[in-house]
């Protein structure tokens, strides 16, 4: 025997989760699990909708995608939440979880919960903050991944010009290495160019 849809006695649920959704920037964990449940119980229905894509963007304003984001950042924290490390004797984890799922996407890149967790803890303790940033976690995921993260993109203004650096997997993340070697390629066109001209 199939399960039914919802009914219009499951209307007052269905505002409720969204209002938790609707307030989810602050708590973001509990907007992806309302949202999972919104999904799951396929409340979303009884606003008429033909489609799950079609209600999150209309209703909540959010694109499918980004509700998987949520929805991965949530079973990351949920994760880190039940294996980080605790403080003797209190049952308390000594590292403390974003306020933000943005700093918990990157651990997708990672295959097992412990090395989630073991990138998570490694960037929670170099950061000054105690709490990492998207780019302290990234840091910590690609060195678990046994490659270098790319520096972001250098952008120098000098007279005359404004020289942006962005740097690819080969680069040693050096603003002075970068420098040099396009002044190397840049004399060589110039004198390739004078060449030519005479």
């Amino acid at each position: 025997m199939g399960t039914s849809g919802p009914s219009e006695a499951d209307r007052p649920e269905l505002e409720r989760l969204v209002g938790v959704v609707e307030r989810g920037l602050s708590a973001w964990a509990d907007a992806a699990a309302a949202i999972k449940a919104i999904k799951d119980r396929q409340l979303w229905r009884l606003d008429g909708h033909k489609t799950w894509e079609s209600w999150c963007e209309q209703r909540l304003n959010i694109t499918p995608r980004r509700v998987l984001q949520l929805e991965q950042a949530a079973a990351f924290g949920r994760e880190l939440a039940d294996r980080l490390p605790t403080k003797s004797g209190s049952g308390a984890s000594e590292i403390r979880l974003p306020t933000s799922p943005a700093a918990l996407e990157p651990l997708g890149g990672l295959k097992t919960p412990e090395d989630r967790v073991a990138a998570y803890t490694d960037a929670a303790r170099a950061s000054a903050k105690g709490v990492p940033t998207r780019a302290e976690v990234s840091r910590a995921v690609a060195k678990r991944k046994g490659r270098r993260a790319i520096p972001k993109p250098r952008r120098l203004r000098v007279p005359g010009a404004t020289v942006v650096i962005t740097y690819n997997r080969k680069s040693d993340g050096s603003v002075v290495n970068a420098l040099r070697a396009a002044l190397r390629l840049a004399e060589g066109e110039q004198r390739d160019g004078h060449a030519d001209a005479a």
